[in-house]
């Protein structure tokens, strides 16, 4: 085996992309699938099932880049690049997972993979400060706002609902400034776990 192969098996990889293949095939079956979100004010709002599944993968991705011991940290190598290896062979298969969003239409899955990079980066950014297992803690949350306070307007019409600039989740793929906050917080993220790692947990 190579060092390399060590080095992914040691982080769980294996383990990752088998749960990105399970979440790859319900993208593939159900993708499209409408939850129905009772959204105050404004009534139901009716959300593909494929703009949510990049949060499952984003937390997926941050643990599985959490170190294998408590002592990993220590070892005398190059932490920042292979914590950039590390991380370029987690979102990969992260990413693959959303391309099944292309067999439902092509809008969805440009927003899934701009949803995924989003959030894996706030996750990433809640890893880098309190630890791989607790990186959910924002990215939970913020989704669960998002549905319930970012929509304004009613849709009962056949109108498209208005959302604020912070909810680029429920934006459509084409919205700059939905792209732009996805992209600043990928790139906060990654380089915050590129240079400082996930802090150690207990």
């Amino acid at each position: 085996m190579t060092p390399a192969w060590l080095l992914l098996r040691a982080h769980r990889w294996p383990l990752h992309v088998a749960g990105c293949a399970g979440v790859g095939l319900v993208n593939t079956a159900f993708g499209a699938q409408r939850l129905p979100v009772p959204v105050p004010n404004v009534g139901q709002l009716d959300v593909p099932l494929g703009l949510f599944s990049p949060l499952i993968l984003s937390c997926l991705l941050t643990l599985q880049l959490r170190p294998p011991t408590r002592l990993w940290e220590t070892a005398p190598r190059p932490q920042g690049a292979v914590r950039l290896g590390l991380l370029i062979a987690a979102v990969i298969p992260a990413a693959l997972a959303c391309l099944p969003l292309w067999t439902h239409s092509f809008e969805l899955a440009l927003s899934g993979l701009r949803n995924l990079a989003g959030l894996t980066g706030m996750t990433l950014a809640t890893a880098t400060v309190a630890g791989s297992s607790r990186g959910w803690m924002t990215a939970f949350p913020y989704v669960l706002l998002t549905l319930l306070l970012g929509t304004h307007g009613s849709s009962a019409s056949g109108g498209r609902p208005d959302h604020p600039w912070w909810a680029f989740v429920l934006e459509q793929p084409a919205e700059t400034t939905a792209a732009t906050l996805s992209a600043l917080l990928a790139l906060a993220g990654s380089t915050g776990y590129t240079v400082f790692g996930t802090r150690t947990e207990q």
